[in-house]
């Protein structure tokens, strides 16, 4: 098992996962793989049966491949310059697979302590888009992504709690992460406790009673108004290094693919790493 950082071929983002995936493999005192997957140029062309196209479709056969390449060089130099002073002793592999990305993303996800994308992945339109949300909305697997600011030493790992399926999820995914960053705050929307009052699961308490369980220290702290801005209000004013929760999603024939919590996290300026599951 490793933590996963998620390459596209470009350098600044690139490094972001990478940096971030190395921080906490260090913490996790587990390796890190650099994953750049892109698909068997000759899959994606449309075969052309008359010989006047033939030459055209090896011409572009090739063009495909020496982009290819040239995307590999990048991840692959954006890898190693991440791992080479920051990685602090840890295996650190760059691996490139045939196949789509998101089927190598989900993938990896299966089994990886963290799967890491960058925070761009978030955004329609951007290279690892698709990845991301068929990973967290098709395979229903767990993702991280990096932080927008650097990732932060000694700050806690802020939890957004409500007892739904989806927190409890994202809570259990990441407990290896939670435990190794350590300290927890429990953040929970008064009138999300309202909402639930029959389910005693939705209790912050019940919550820091399981994390004491695992050794992890807790605190419950509340957040007012919209949840999204509280979370980010909360996390900045604790120096968090991390949010933890559960993305609330529509399916893809909806308006808008995540909810509004959610989107309010993934688009964020500042913000520090996000673990989500669905």
């Amino acid at each position: 098992m490793s933590v996963v950082a998620i390459l596209q071929g470009t350098d600044a983002q690139d490094r972001q996962s990478t940096l971030t995936a190395v921080e906490l493999a260090r913490r996790l005192n587990t390796p890190v793989t650099g994953l750049f997957a892109l698909p068997d140029p000759n899959a994606v062309l449309m075969v052309a049966a008359t010989p006047e196209a033939t030459g055209l479709t090896a011409s572009t056969a090739q063009s495909i491949i020496d982009l290819q390449l040239a995307m590999k060089e990048t991840a692959e130099s954006a890898f190693h310059d991440a791992t080479s002073t920051g990685a602090h002793g840890l295996e650190c592999t760059f691996f490139h697979e045939v196949n789509t990305v998101e089927r190598a993303s989900a993938n990896a996800a299966t089994l990886a302590q963290a799967v890491v994308f960058p925070r761009s992945a978030a955004k329609g339109g951007e290279p690892l888009n698709l990845a991301f949300e068929h990973v967290m909305m098709d395979a229903r697997l767990p993702v991280v992504l990096a932080g927008t600011d650097e990732f932060k030493d000694a700050g806690p790992v802020v939890i957004a709690w409500d007892g739904s399926n989806g927190a409890a999820r994202a809570v259990r995914f990441h407990l290896p992460l939670i435990r190794a960053l350590g300290h927890v705050v429990i953040a929970q929307a008064p009138k999300d406790l309202e909402r639930d009052i029959a389910r005693p699961v939705s209790e912050p308490g019940t919550l820091e009673n399981w994390l004491k369980r695992h050794d992890v220290k807790a605190e419950v702290a509340e957040i007012d108004g919209d949840v999204g801005s509280g979370l980010l209000a909360l996390a900045k004013g604790s120096g968090a290094c991390m949010i933890v929760a559960g993305a609330y999603g529509h399916s893809r024939l909806g308006e808008k693919l995540f909810g509004g919590t959610t989107r309010r996290l993934l688009e964020a300026t500042h913000a520090p790493v996000l673990a989500l599951a669905r």
